[in-house]
């Protein structure tokens, strides 16, 4: 990465007050280990910093050095103090823009990502495509700039690492990322503690999840992928308890050799439908671009509003209700 464009983040960082740190929608390990290690290094440099999260963090992320800082309300935007923003592994940026106008003036924003998808909506953009995470662009610019490094910031950024390669399994795994990991649990991170939390403790009801998904696997030819879904009625059949698709799209991934790319369909409380797409080699990013959505090449994602999912003869299909005179007409949704 040049220096010429690193230059100008480090001079605001240098002359920084207050820091509002954003997470992404999607509250996976890398979003939240990138942040949460942007927390650590930032209070190392004398900063004040809040950090923002448009949802309630799960429950698997409560190991995570300084997690309880984060806070959901909007008076984190209104806060005249504040003189920078920066967020971590948001590809698209749409939930930022309902916020922009809560604050009290114009205020410089930094992304960091690695989503070959994100538009740059920010004042100033790193974007590393080919990095296996965000995670560790942000060990990388931290190390190049000769930012105060510490243990809190180094387990944060290890989970960002593992948790977005599955533990170095993904396809999109790297060689700077087997180097990450290395340097940063030099720096005191544990490698157990992430597998731990993130990998191995799993719930019974979670398991039960995980295999009325694995019975629902069928080709679907709208995504032309392997594909199984998740609706609302299956979460409260389990007792509503905290789901990663994510986790269980990479899982499939990297054990199918029979189709070339997998996708998960959920629905979601906020009556829109999520999608969850793995592949090793087929770029799925396309895919998720047709509906809305984004991401890498190999990991990608999409969300449809006011939308559902409906079951025939095997096959998972998203139907969009929309509503006229208190009547509701389903439409099957189309690729075009």
């Amino acid at each position: 990465m040049s220096t010429i464009i690193e230059k100008p983040i480090v001079d605001l960082l240098l002359a920084a007050g207050h820091v509002l740190l954003l997470t992404d929608e999607r509250l996976d390990g890398d979003t939240l280990g990138s942040t949460l290690g942007w927390y650590a290094v930032l209070v190392e440099m004398g900063k004040t910093v809040t950090i923002y999260s448009p949802k309630e963090i799960p429950e698997q992320f409560a190991f995570l050095p300084n997690v309880r800082v984060i806070r959901t309300d909007d008076l984190v935007f209104a806060d005249t103090t504040v003189d920078l923003m920066i967020i971590c592994d948001c590809s698209d940026g749409l939930y930022i823009k309902d916020k922009l106008p809560l604050l009290p003036r114009r205020i410089p924003l930094v992304t960091f990502d690695h989503h070959s998808t994100n538009p740059r909506y920010g004042t100033h953009n790193i974007i590393e495509p080919g990095a296996a995470s965000t995670a560790d662009v942000v060990w990388r610019f931290m190390k190049r700039n000769e930012l105060p490094m510490n243990k809190q910031a180094a387990q944060c950024l290890l989970t960002g690492v593992c948790t977005d390669t599955s533990l170095f399994t993904t396809s999109n795994t790297t060689t700077a990322a087997f180097e990450a990991a290395v340097e940063l649990t030099k720096l005191g991170a544990k490698l157990n503690t992430v597998i731990e939390n993130t990998m191995m403790n799993k719930s019974v009801s979670v398991l039960r999840i995980w295999g009325r998904l694995f019975s629902r696997l069928h080709f679907n030819t709208e995504f032309d992928a392997l594909c199984t879904a998740l609706t609302l009625d299956d979460l409260q059949e389990f007792g509503n308890p905290e789901i990663d698709t994510s986790s269980i799209s990479n899982f499939l991934n990297a054990s199918i050799d029979e189709a070339d790319a997998i996708l998960i369909l959920r629905e979601s409380d906020d009556r829109s439908v999520k999608g969850s797409m793995r592949s090793r080699g087929r770029d799925v990013a396309a895919v998720a671009a047709r509906y809305g959505g984004g991401g890498h090449k190999l990991a990608a994602g999409f969300r449809i509003a006011e939308a559902r999912l409906q079951e025939s003869n095997g096959v998972w299909k998203i139907v969009k209700a929309v509503t006229r005179s208190n009547e509701v007409n389903v439409n099957f949704l189309k690729t075009s």
